[in-house]
């Protein structure tokens, strides 16, 4: 297991770390990582989106989307589930572990207030975008 790192500058503790899929993993984490293959190889953002929308275990309310701006990522919408300290944690992950790198399903473990598990699928190469599922 990868040890437990910090997230600066943050006026309240949040701490992360990278896990694996070799646990349990969530329904609605699984039904995401079945849907990532064929998103990965969806030919553009309009498609990826389509999809994500009309696929309710991904557009509930513990979803996150993320897409790359000039100097970052940015949240581009969120269910009700996913509060502001989870979505600046995973801004956080994403420009520091997860962009420019490969595309590939990664799975965290979020500490706020309470324990979250998460599910990130980049799809920054074909669409710009970042999907996270937050049980």
């Amino acid at each position: 297991m990868h040890q437990l790192r910090l997230v600066e500058n943050q006026p309240h503790q949040v701490l992360w770390r990278e896990t694996d899929f070799a646990d349990d993993i969530p329904a609605t984490a699984m039904a995401a990582l079945a849907a990532y293959y064929p998103l990965a190889r969806c030919p553009d953002r309009s498609v990826v989106e389509q999809w994500i929308a009309a696929e309710p275990s991904l557009f509930g309310p513990q979803f996150a989307m993320f897409q790359t701006v000039e100097d970052g990522v940015e949240l581009v919408m969120h269910g009700k589930d996913v509060c502001s300290k989870i979505v600046e944690t995973l801004i956080h992950i994403i420009e520091r572990d997860v962009l420019g790198t490969e595309d590939g399903a990664r799975r965290y473990e979020i500490e706020t207030e309470e324990r979250r598990d998460a599910t990130l699928l980049p799809l920054f190469q074909n669409a710009g975008l970042c999907l996270a599922v937050v049980i």
